[in-house]
């Protein structure tokens, strides 16, 4: 029997691989390399190859899914960003979904050419992309506020 929180836990990654895959097939077909990627991200997401496929089946519509977290929203961002430039092949239908997690996020419509160019010549080090996220996070409100 699953408990509440394991069931909340794995309804987080499907979605969480839903938006990757609705990315993956946005210019109409899934290649052997986005495949790829999304099962290995799956992998780290502690998903079966098999939960993958079934999501892959599944034809339903779906909301985007919006993480909750500053940094929920970055590891998915830089997930989407490796399953873009996976085939090699970086179209409109892809950029434009990008744009809309951007807008989804509440993140600025200019940080989409950093993060091309943080891609451009392959996936960035956890170093350089944890330095990205550190830029766009707002700074933290004090606790405590002196008032004179």
């Amino acid at each position: 029997m699953t408990s509440f929180f394991e069931h909340q836990k794995l309804s987080f990654r499907k979605n969480y691989m839903r938006n990757l895959i609705q990315l993956a097939s946005a210019d109409g077909h899934l290649d052997e390399t986005e495949i790829r990627v999304l099962l290995e991200i799956a992998a780290k997401r502690n998903l079966k190859e098999w939960q993958v496929k079934e999501l892959l089946k599944d034809t339903t519509p779906f909301e985007v899914f919006i993480p909750e977290s500053f940094l929920n929203k970055m590891n998915l961002l830089f997930d989407l960003m490796r399953l873009i430039y996976a085939d090699g092949i970086v179209d409109e239908t892809e950029i434009a979904y990008i744009r809309q997690i951007l807008t989804a996020f509440k993140l600025s419509p200019d940080v989409i050419s950093e993060m091309f160019i943080l891609f451009q010549h392959g996936t960035p080090t956890s170093d350089t992309w944890r330095e990205f996220t550190e830029s766009l996070s707002e700074p933290p409100v004090p606790k405590f506020v002196t008032i004179l």
